[in-house]
């Protein structure tokens, strides 16, 4: 369990340092249009890939020395690790599209108290 943990800790710190990065070049370099956790779920796909790959093709052949790495079940955990970071980043970018999206609508000029119109901004 505590290896699970400390998977999705370092998972989500370094989704929050490609999240950082991606917006600061987006700030930086006008015209970049950099999608945070489109580019963590990529990176979190491919590791999982090179994980397995390390998983069941090198840690199987040396039990000896790389036994509690090699087994299923911690190959699940760190899967369910990544797979939980994923979530998390595109969980994270609903929210901050929705938050977005909900502060452009939150300035409404009243124009007339007869008509009761408003004025969009």
């Amino acid at each position: 369990m505590t290896n699970f943990l400390f998977d999705l800790f370092s998972n989500l710190a370094l989704l929050a340092f490609v999240l950082a990065a991606c917006h600061l070049c987006n700030r930086l370099i006008p015209g970049a249009s950099l999608n945070g956790s489109h580019i963590f779920a990529a990176l979190a796909l491919v590791a999982l890939l090179l994980d397995a790959a390390l998983t069941f093709l090198v840690f199987a052949d040396s039990q000896n020395r790389y036994g509690q790495f090699s087994t299923s079940t911690a190959f699940f955990e760190r899967s369910c690790a990544y797979l939980l970071a994923i979530i998390a980043a595109f969980t994270w970018r609903r929210i901050a599209r929705g938050a977005k999206v909900g502060a452009g609508n939150a300035l409404v000029i009243h124009t007339s108290p007869y008509s009761k119109s408003n004025l969009p901004m």
